[in-house]
């Protein structure tokens, strides 16, 4: 058992890595894809159970309260639809793309969003809270917000809906169990990085699964496919600065976890909820939303680890400002 802990901590460790990686292969190699996709149910359930782990043995999250939750869902929910809505259709862009960008950003965070937060030193408690709360109420805001915004897809989330309570109710059932029997799952589960680790190992089936639908779309169309791929990153780079830039008052662990729930999104939840109906511009769309939801961690990290390395070796090299050691220039 000691073994499965240390498994898992080492995988939450290099979480960013692993991810990539599952693109790579799942792109290199067929079968393993075809695999992946027949567990991608699975994938579910665990990337929420490890969020939830994740969560629970994370530190205190100083501030979190009921109205930054509030005010978090209300920008994630609500903002980011009207804001990307108002853009697409200033940009008059073909109506299939447009339904695809309106539709990512329609769905709720993705489930991983506190490991993920977790392995990039974020605050996971604030993550989970935006994912989870936006995730119950997908069922009734998804459609309606569908409706309203003009989006001609179809999108079915009554069958969705008992899934999306039980892996839910039954990952915080078996995290609650985690936390209350401590003690016991110490060895399987050392700290939250192990806990991060059930959620990539769910990410990662959910890399390997989804590039056979990927390199599908790529082989009927790269030029456009290159050009979905863009408009992704972009809508997630995007989605996450602003919101890292409107909630910079609350710090700036704060903030880039706001920005982290704004634009990695559950893509694969919308593909389901959408099924068939989908045009096949916006699947190829929302199937290159995928990439950079798995890709993107790994830059950030780097980002982040360089950030704090500046800051240390800035720190090293500033005046001291302690008296005792500032040596006074004599007297004339």
């Amino acid at each position: 058992m000691r073994v499965l802990g240390q498994g898992l901590t080492t995988i939450g460790q290099h979480g960013p890595a692993l991810l990539v990686l599952s693109l790579l292969l799942g792109a290199a190699v067929a079968p393993l894809a075809t695999a992946a996709y027949q567990v991608l149910p699975l994938s579910a359930f665990l990337l929420t159970l490890g969020s939830f782990l994740t969560a629970g043995l994370a530190p205190p999250e100083k501030g979190l309260g009921w109205r930054r939750i509030l005010l978090a869902l209300t920008w994630i929910g609500l903002g980011v639809p009207l804001i990307a809505a108002a853009i697409v259709f200033s940009l008059r862009l073909d109506p299939a793309l447009q339904a695809g960008v309106i539709l990512s950003v329609l769905a709720p965070p993705v489930g991983s969003a506190a490991a993920i937060a977790a392995i990039l030193g974020l605050q996971p408690r604030l993550a989970l809270a935006a994912s989870i709360g936006l995730t119950l109420v997908s069922p009734l805001s998804m459609p309606a917000f569908a409706t309203v915004l003009g989006v001609n897809v179809s999108i079915d989330m009554v069958h969705l809906t008992w899934r999306l309570a039980l892996i839910i109710g039954l990952a915080a059932m078996v995290a609650q169990m985690a936390r209350y029997w401590r003690s016991k799952v110490q060895v399987v589960l050392p700290g939250q990085t192990a806990a991060a680790g059930v959620a990539v190992i769910g990410l990662v089936i959910v890399g390997l699964a989804m590039m056979s639908g990927i390199r599908a779309h790529w082989a009927t169309d790269p030029d456009a496919f290159s050009l979905f791929i863009a408009a992704a990153v972009g809508v997630n780079l995007g989605a996450g600065l602003v919101g890292a830039l409107l909630f910079s008052s609350w710090g700036a662990k704060d903030a880039f976890t706001v920005g982290l729930v704004s634009g990695n999104r559950n893509v694969t939840l919308a593909w389901a909820a959408a099924g068939a109906t989908l045009p096949a511009a916006t699947e190829a769309y929302v199937a290159a939303c995928v990439l950079p939801v798995l890709a993107l961690p790994l830059a950030v990290k780097g980002v982040i680890s360089a950030r704090t390395r500046l800051v240390r070796t800035l720190d090293r090299h500033k005046p001291s400002t302690n008296p005792a050691t500032v040596v006074m220039p004599p007297k004339p």
